[in-house]
């Protein structure tokens, strides 16, 4: 029996780009996959258009927020939720090859690995995303702690490009700490490879993610680095308990001075 995917995606008004979005997970190829629409009150057509999708689609379900709470928030009442052997993150702004998921079970399940990471394309082209990829490999802890924690490379720290396992999340009590308002993405994969041993990278792109240059996430204010380093901390405490406890903070330490630099330029 094929494993169910259980497909996460938080939505803030955008209606913009929410039929798109949704529109690419139903064409999945691989069809077993449930797509859980939290819409975190919306001020726009968001939570009028995933409703629509609801009625359309049963394998669609969506959660209205009674106040805006924010996307950690939203992922958490996900994750409550959720009912997959495998978890993926979409945001709701983006869009998927038909074999996003596809690939993903593939990996999961032939590699025998606890969390698959996939090639993506930076579709407003503010975010390079390397065109000669290295050839797909699997990596040991280690290897996936430093390309999270690390501000550049294929894998870095989002969710969206990374399927993991239920069980190991809920084994872990992992949830997203809403007390942050940045990194938290990367706070949660740093917890998840902690608490796992099998890791695979493939290289072929089937996501799209898709960056504005409006957007503020693409600037850094004195609220912003504050807010950084305040998630860097918490990033700090997770990986107190590896092994790699020196490698791993004498890059974080290169993160603050690249954090540093870009708020004095």
């Amino acid at each position: 029996m094929q494993p169910l995917v259980s497909i996460i995606i938080p939505v803030y008004n955008a209606a913009l780009y929410l039929d798109h979005c949704l529109g690419s997970l139903l064409r999945q190829t691989y069809q077993n996959v449930e797509l859980l629409v939290i819409d975190d009150k919306s001020t726009d057509d968001s939570g009028l258009l995933c409703d629509f999708w609801a009625e359309h689609d049963a394998r669609i379900h969506v959660f209205h927020q009674s106040t805006n709470q924010g996307v950690s928030a939203a992922r958490n009442l996900a994750l409550d939720n959720a009912s997959g052997t495998f978890i993926c993150f979409v945001d709701s702004d983006d869009w998927c090859e038909p074999d996003y998921i596809n690939r993903f079970v593939i990996n999961m399940t032939e590699q025998k690995v606890q969390l698959a990471c996939c090639g993506y394309f930076a579709d407003g082209q503010l975010l390079k995303a390397s065109t000669n990829k290295p050839l797909s490999r699997s990596l040991t802890q280690g290897e996936m702690l430093q390309d999270i924690i690390k501000p550049s490379g294929d894998i870095r720290g989002f969710l969206w490009n990374k399927c993991y396992r239920r069980d190991i999340i809920e084994a872990n009590h992992l949830r997203f700490d809403m007390t942050l308002t940045v990194m938290e993405d990367q706070l949660f994969n740093v917890s998840y490879i902690r608490d796992a041993d099998t890791f695979w990278y493939d290289a072929y792109q089937t996501y799209h993610y898709v960056t504005y240059s409006n957007s503020a996430s693409h600037g850094l204010s004195t609220k912003k680095l504050a807010a950084e380093l305040t998630a860097l901390d918490k990033i700090n405490d997770v990986i107190d308990t590896s092994e790699l406890k020196q490698s791993l903070q004498t890059q974080l330490a290169e993160y603050r001075l690249i954090s540093n630099d870009s708020d004095e330029d």
